[in-house]
């Protein structure tokens, strides 16, 4: 099973983008995990569509405390020299997503209504 439990926080206010061909709200944002008991900070993309996409959009910002859970992905691409590259990030999808803060003092939801 794909799957990873963390927690971070965003290290920039997140951005939604619909996609050209299908009209999908997704959101990519740069976040920033601590590794216990260390004094190491991990950085990564997290990745998000459509319903979790618009929730993250809507109440997230730069330092906001949250928790998901996701699946690790994989990029791969040759550039234009044709050397390979890759990049890994997480994938969060309906329901696995939440904020433990309530750093907006209004009345968000704890998590996106199921994509559909």
């Amino acid at each position: 099973m794909n799957t990873v439990t963390i927690t971070g926080r965003f290290t920039a206010d997140p951005e939604m983008k619909i996609t050209s061909g299908q009209g999908k709200a997704v959101t990519t944002v740069r976040v920033a995990i601590n590794e216990q008991g260390r004094d190491k900070t991990v950085f990564i993309d997290l990745q998000s569509w459509e319903k979790t996409a618009e929730f993250i959009a809507g109440y997230g910002t730069k330092g906001r405390l949250f928790e998901a859970t996701a699946r690790l992905a994989l990029d791969q691409w040759t550039d234009t020299e044709g050397a390979q590259h890759s990049k890994h990030y997480l994938v969060t999808g309906p329901y696995q997503f939440r904020f433990l803060d309530r750093s907006t003092g209004t009345d968000e939801p704890e998590a996106p209504a199921e994509d559909g």
